[in-house]
């Protein structure tokens, strides 16, 4: 859907016509840094790492426990009935089912952190954006990593600028909690 759109974008500047060529400026920006290298996204990444770091120890203390409840039921199997053995075996399972189900939580927790600074963070890139783009003049600004284009001329690289003013309002904004 994004080529269609860049591909009519073309189609429109180049019905522009040669005598226009001048005023045509596009520029990009590297999404994915902005998000990684400002400050925001830094904050965001050292709370997701937080995160993942929480939920690593929990799940290895369940997986210990695991394998301690399999090491027990080895080393005692002998010595159990048969409805025992079956018994230990379905706690067993529920456990291994359950531990299935907190590394997948986890993993889902994660992602949801990430879609959701994502989610509050493109809307101010995006004016970031916007106000760089009309000081320099451009026509187009396209996101560096899904450019539909084969081939253009480099246009100017804001992806810095847009870090730098995305720092600064980040720093007169009050943090939210979340």
């Amino acid at each position: 859907m994004r080529w269609i759109r860049a591909l009519v974008a073309a189609a429109a500047l180049g019905a522009a016509g040669p005598a226009h060529a001048d005023e045509i400026r596009i520029g990009y920006v590297d999404l994915r840094q902005v998000m990684t290298q400002s400050q925001a996204g830094q904050r965001a990444k050292s709370e997701i790492e937080r995160l993942i770091a929480e939920r690593r120890a929990t799940l290895r203390r369940e997986e210990q426990a695991i394998k301690d409840m399999q090491q027990a039921y080895e080393k005692d199997k002998l010595l159990l009935s048969e409805s025992q053995k079956q018994a230990k075996q379905r706690e067993f399972e529920e456990k291994v089912r359950a531990f299935q189900q907190a590394q997948l939580e986890a993993q889902r927790e994660v992602e949801r952190q990430e879609r959701e600074f994502a989610r509050r963070t493109i809307p101010e890139v995006r004016e970031i954006i916007r106000e760089i783009a009309r000081e320099q003049k451009l026509t187009l600004v396209f996101e560096k990593n899904e450019m539909p284009v084969l081939y253009a001329i480099d246009g100017p690289d804001i992806t810095d600028k847009v870090i730098q003013r995305f720092n600064a309002k980040s720093k007169t904004r009050p943090k939210s909690g979340g």
